[in-house]
């Protein structure tokens, strides 16, 4: 126990410390009997006592900004950050893809597209401009076209420095900068014309002492540095030296969605714009808790993919937009593919992602793999999940109406996909599902919800449809119906699989149904009859969920629509992801029926 002679110093707030302070003096002989509290010296306890709790604040402050994972500044994370060699993802232009239309009022051989060339969409009364990143040449027998284009929304912003005391770090001056977009030139002075253009360098494999390579690193309040080599690795810039340093600055989320372009002319020409791909991926700079998160793990992959999580790493660092990935084998492929690694990606951009998108990555990626294993992107097969929900709730215990406790449940289902699904390798768990939507509201007595499995298909009109069918889950099989018993057990029979209606050989109201017996056939059905229009369109494997339509020719869809929903049961109530599946649940395949129970 210590005694007044000694200071205690566990206790750091303000009243501990003064009551320490103040016991400590009382232990001195010449304060016997001295009244503290009554007399001037309490203010000067008071001062002894904020004093020590200022500097008790700024050490411990200064303790937690020395970590990553208790760091709170932002230059602080971006500091340790660049210590892990780990770059924080800046913010990121929205790209859409176009199809461009030169008319020239002559008829040259060709036309360039000069790279930087403007055009302009507005979102939400803004107004913003889109570049290309490259010069594109158009030809005469193409009609002057150029297709699928990708132009990204930015200013862009060029500065220039000269070289002086040996510099080698050029800040960039702006706090959004889109890092994916700088480009650096060097020019030996004033009076010299050309250039020299630096690549970046992502590390130093390859790097030697002559490479004409930059660095990007983490800057003060948010913004970057663009750091040449020091002539062991990488190239130096020497005194009187110009460097150029050419960016986009990014407006970040708000151009996401653009879909209109317009175009005041390219090279000298008029030209028109026509959209391919509305504008997605723009991006604001990445949250401290994600890079909190993926520096450490960017750190263990040292730049080569040989795990599952180097992968995953590399791209999604490179690749911001990518939300999701599974990584898999080719020898899970069917039929296996040896030698290949397959990345199943989700991006927050595309549902497809683009051919263009996909070589970039794999061009990112393929220098970084072990020799032999080839690269293979492939885009996410949805299993959409319609869930019908009939929800009861004690109308007594609660003031809210009908609608809106309905209301209430299609927000829970929502939240669960969002929670749960929509990624690569989950699980759907219906009782999950269940529990979510009876907590959803106090008031809730219970609930039953039926599952279906659904994809949609998109035949030609007139036309054989061939599509394969993978749902990856066995599908739950029931009595037969054939042409024998068609309507015997038509209201004993509930089909595995059933689908939208749709006009076929001029009857209404035709759909996709199964017998029962692994045969796919298109009838017209209700509560009491069942008529079968044609006996064999394909083929169903309950145990793998493989549907193989082979023979399906519709005249024209319902009403509204250009697409038919095919659906089938599945047979146990968790439902699993394989390999390049996401499972989700769609707010347009949901459908809440609240009854009220007054107890």
């Amino acid at each position: 126990m210590p005694t007044n002679n000694e200071l205690i110093v566990a206790n750091l707030e303000f009243d501990s410390i003064k009551s320490n302070i103040k016991t400590y003096l009382e232990g001195q002989s010449i304060f016997s009997d001295y009244n503290f509290d009554g007399s001037s010296l309490s203010v000067l306890l008071d001062v002894l006592a904020y004093n020590t709790y200022y500097n008790n604040i700024y050490l411990n402050k200064v303790a937690s900004e020395m970590f990553l994972d208790s760091a709170n500044a932002r230059d602080s994370v971006y500091s340790i950050a660049k210590t892990l060699n780990y770059t924080p993802q800046s913010y990121q232009s929205s790209v859409a893809f176009v199809d461009i239309d030169v008319n020239p009022s002559s008829n040259p051989h060709s036309i360039t597209i000069p790279r930087f060339s403007t055009f302009t969409s507005t979102v939400s009364g803004v107004a913003y401009t889109f570049s290309t990143n490259n010069n594109i040449t158009v030809y005469a027998n193409n009609g002057y076209v150029a297709s699928n284009v990708a132009i990204y929304e930015g200013e862009l912003i060029t500065e220039i420095n000269q070289t002086a005391n040996g510099n080698q770090t050029y800040y960039i001056n702006n706090f959004d900068v889109d890092v994916s977009s700088i480009t650096v030139k060097v020019r030996a002075s004033n009076t010299d014309s050309t250039n020299s253009t630096y690549t970046r360098a992502n590390s130093l494999f390859g790097v030697t002492s002559t490479s004409n390579v930059f660095f990007i690193e983490p800057a003060a309040n948010g913004s970057y540095n663009v750091q040449f080599g020091n002539g062991t690795f990488g190239n130096k810039v020497i005194n009187g030296n110009l460097v150029e340093i050419q960016y986009r600055v990014s407006s970040g989320t708000s151009p996401n969605g653009a879909n209109a372009f317009t175009s005041d002319g390219v090279a000298g020409h008029p030209a028109s714009v026509s959209l391919v791909t509305r504008a997605s991926g723009g991006a604001e700079f990445q949250k401290l808790d994600d890079i909190r998160f993926e520096a450490p793990r960017a750190l263990a992959t040292q730049e080569r993919a040989v795990t599952k999580e180097d992968y995953r790493t590399i791209i999604k660092n490179e690749f911001t937009d990518i939300t999701s990935m599974n990584v898999f084998g080719g020898e899970d492929l069917n039929p296996p593919q040896f030698g290949k690694v397959i990345l199943a990606s989700r991006s927050s951009a595309f549902d497809v992602i683009p051919d263009t998108i996909k070589q970039d990555m794999i061009n990112f990626i393929k220098p970084k793999v072990p020799i032999g294993i080839i690269p293979e992107i492939k885009d996410p097969e949805f299993i959409n999940v319609k869930v019908d929900a009939n929800v009861r709730y004690n109308r007594n215990a609660t003031s809210q109406k009908s609608s809106e406790i309905q209301s209430v449940v299609e927000t829970a289902i929502s939240d669960f996909n969002a929670d749960n699904l929509d990624v690569f390798d989950t699980v759907f768990r219906r009782s999950k599902l269940i529990e979510k939507i009876n907590e959803s509201d106090t008031s809730i007595l219970g609930n039953d919800i039926d599952v279906k499995l659904t994809k949609t298909i998109v035949p030609t009109i007139n036309r054989k449809y061939v599509k394969t069918l993978k749902f990856d889950n066995a599908i739950k099989v029931d009595n037969p119906i054939n042409a024998e018993t068609q309507d015997r057990f038509i209201n004993s029979s509930t089909p595995a699989v059933e689908s939208e209606i749709f006009v076929f050989e001029g009857t209404a109201g035709a759909s996709i149904r199964d017998n029962s017996e692994g045969t796919l056939m298109i009838v017209t059905a209700n509560t009491t009859d069942l008529t079968i229009l044609q006996n064999d369109i394909g083929s169903v494997n309950y145990d793998t969920g493989e549907l193989a339509i082979s023979n399906l020719v519709i005249n024209s869809f319902s009403t509204g629509t250009t697409s038919i929903k095919v659906f089938v049961r599945p047979e146990k109530a968790d439902i699993q992801c394989r390999n390049t599946d996401i499972i989700r649940i769609r707010t347009e395949d949901t459908l809440v029926k609240v009854e009220q129970e007054l107890l």
